[in-house]
């Protein structure tokens, strides 16, 4: 005589639906990774974490400053330079290790600019702090958002 042995019958888990991705949004542009200035250690500290996916992504890292200039200026000619382009910024990125490409933007509007700084779908690395309300940094990365581009915001070390 033969003996049945209990089976156990468990459920096989469902794998949950995962959809495949869109073919409507376009992939990362991965030809380097950018840096937009924002003020000078919010910029520094964007630097070190680009310089690492640029690294990671072995692609050149590339500062950009927006520089708008005032209309009774010409385009090309603005008055002063730009932080990017002073020795002490540049020791300062020296120091931590970050070597960058700079690129100077000049416009006549900042926020129309910022959208085509880059090229298109790119991955554009932002310093800055949280607040309550927008801020200017806030303001470029919803602008970049808008456009299409991949935006990691980045934190300033507090001073406190």
């Amino acid at each position: 005589m033969r003996t049945l042995t209990e089976q156990r019958v468990e459920p096989i888990p469902q794998i949950p639906d995962v959809p495949y991705p869109s073919r409507s949004e376009p992939p990362i542009r991965s030809d380097a990774v950018y840096v937009l200035f924002t003020s000078i250690e919010s910029t520094l500290e964007a630097a070190r974490i680009g310089h690492d996916f640029a690294t990671a992504m072995s692609v050149p890292l590339t500062l950009v400053h927006v520089r708008p200039v005032p209309y009774p200026l010409a385009v090309d000619a603005p008055t002063g330079v730009s932080p990017l382009e002073t020795q002490t910024f540049r020791d300062r990125l020296e120091a931590a290790g970050v070597k960058a490409r700079i690129r100077i933007v000049l416009c006549r509007d900042e926020r129309r600019a910022l959208a085509t700084a880059v090229p298109a779908h790119s991955l554009v690395v932002l310093g800055g702090r949280k607040r309550l309300w927008p801020t200017r940094t806030e303001r470029f990365r919803r602008v970049l958002d808008a456009a299409g581009h991949y935006v990691v915001f980045v934190q300033e070390p507090s001073h406190a």
